[in-house]
């Protein structure tokens, strides 16, 4: 519920946030808020806050009455929106806000009071109902115990981005000694074991939000996330396993308390979305991972073409089609797909399908969805879960009406992120003997580098699109640093990769 300021002030008299806030570096940290804060899903007009409260000794159990104030990002903040909630474990003490009323593109300060104590001050931003460009920061895979957030810290130290875009695998589900713990940093997380019930991925979460290069990138910038499998478990399907129907619940409820998306009422809550930058360009953040059919095998071609398999399901296709029809129809420019899984054509043509789990395995969805693109236009398609960088023009046919020295026959490019900690898509000698041997066989890959994390920058204007990959260092140490990797161009109406 919101109230207005001279309320507020009053109900708060002689509280830490009895005062307009103000962005502040290198704020202490809060005893009661000690996972920091949160903004996510923004909207032109609306924004979600978030932040947990962590209860003293004795309180495990109690609720408790949060405050919540934002203000204009000004010399002289003004409040502009400000009221309370009230947590309790039933959602592990995290409070979520809907903040509405707000105007498009502007910058606003938020902060939470409870106990006596103030959370950090975080600062968000609004969509522009006009823009002529957008700045975002694409980032999957991060593994807590693998290694430092590098690139969480190195994009903060940055200053120059809108919105972050998570594409999936937030956390990992794995026991400690899985996957990725061979840097010796002493990074494990909690509980030992591999998650599965509530309390579990309640408390990987907690782990994850510890970190502090996240929290300041959480505090510095809104968030428009998706999860991938990880969220639940590896190579996680609609169907899942014996016990899946729980697990899976508690992983989405854990994933809602804990992650700045918005939430609808009612029985009918799904994770695809859509956000409008103006007339600029529409991205529909995709969940290509719940709703799925479960995989087969590489070689079952009949299978794989069964044109009743989804990798997204029924109705969220016919959503996107819908979507990206209407935006196109409305004078929008640029069509942008967050979504998890490579999408272009991993496998040499007529052998089996080197990665199932991909949209490869899914070969009838992914030709509609091919045609769907050809028929909007100025479309790029930005996934994750690769552990690597790459750069793809997609054609309907790599191997047959597509001409890789012009990039004829190209529809719509593909843009995958590397991973923020996770293990290397490349180990070892593989860079001078399986990537030659990848981009050999594949006509339409324009880059690949599969030996370092970092993270994407997409720069959006009316006539191109600018993809920079930037390589972060070992993540054995903490560092903010980061190096260039490659910057390929998209022209408006020329749907190919140019190297930049």
């Amino acid at each position: 519920m919101s109230v207005t300021r001279r309320a507020f002030l009053g109900a708060t008299a002689g509280s830490v946030l009895g005062y307009p806030l103000a962005l502040r570096a290198g704020q202490a940290a809060s005893r009661i808020f000690s996972h920091g804060v949160a903004s996510g899903d923004p909207l032109a007009t609306a924004v979600v806050i978030w932040t947990r409260v962590t209860p003293p000794a004795g309180a495990a159990n109690a609720r408790i009455r949060v405050r919540w104030q934002v203000t204009t990002d000004s010399e002289r903040p003004v409040v502009v929106r400000a009221g309370t909630a009230t947590t309790s474990a039933q959602r592990d003490h995290t409070v979520k806000v809907d903040v509405e009323g707000l105007e498009p593109g502007r910058t606003y300060n938020y902060r939470f009071e409870a106990l006596g104590d103030a959370s950090p001050t975080g600062r968000t931003r609004t969509l522009a109902l006009d823009t002529s460009h957008v700045r975002l920061a694409v980032v999957s895979c991060s593994n807590y115990p693998a290694g430092y957030f590098n690139a969480y810290a190195a994009i903060a130290r940055r200053e120059d981005v809108d919105v972050i875009l998570h594409l999936g695998d937030y956390i990992y589900e794995f026991a400690n000694g899985v996957f990725g713990d061979g840097t010796g940093i002493g990074r494990v997380h909690q509980p030992d074991r591999e998650a599965t019930s509530l309390d579990d991925y309640r408390g990987r979460y907690a782990t994850y939000r510890s970190d502090p290069d996240l929290q300041e990138l959480h505090r510095l910038y809104p968030f428009i996330a998706v999860w991938d499998d990880h969220e639940f478990a590896s190579n996680a399907w609609a169907g899942g396993v014996d016990g899946w129907a729980a697990r899976r619940q508690a992983a989405m409820r854990a994933y809602l308390e804990w992650i700045p998306v918005r939430e609808r009422g009612g029985g009918d809550f799904h994770l695809y979305r859509s956000f409008a930058f103006g007339n600029l360009a529409t991205l529909a953040m995709l969940d290509t991972r719940s709703l799925r059919d479960g995989q087969v095998f590489a070689t079952d071609m009949q299978g794989l073409a069964d044109p009743r398999r989804r990798l997204m399901g029924a109705r969220q296709e016919q959503w996107l089609s819908g979507l990206l029809h209407g935006s196109k129809a409305a004078g929008t420019t640029w069509s942008l797909i967050g979504q998890q899984v490579m999408f272009s054509p991993f496998t040499t043509k007529g052998l089996p399908i080197k990665n199932p789990d991909a949209w490869d395995g899914y070969q009838a969805e992914q030709a509609r969805v091919r045609d769907l693109f050809a028929a909007v236009g100025n479309v790029a398609v930005l996934t994750g879960d690769m552990h690597s960088s790459w750069a793809f023009d997609v054609p309907r046919d790599p191997w047959d009406s597509y001409n890789p020295d012009s990039g004829a026959g190209s529809i719509a490019v593909e843009l995958i992120a590397p991973a923020v900690s996770s293990q290397p898509y490349f180990t070892g000698d593989q860079k001078d003997t399986l990537g030659p041997s990848i981009v050999r066989s594949l006509p339409h890959l324009k880059f690949l580098e599969g030996e370092h994390r970092g993270y994407l920058i997409l720069d959006v204007t009316p006539t191109r699109l600018e993809a920079t990959w930037f390589l972060t260092p070992d993540v054995g140490r903490r560092s903010p640093e980061a190096s260039l990797g490659a910057t390929f161009v998209v022209e408006a109406g020329r749907p190919r990769l140019v190297a930049g």
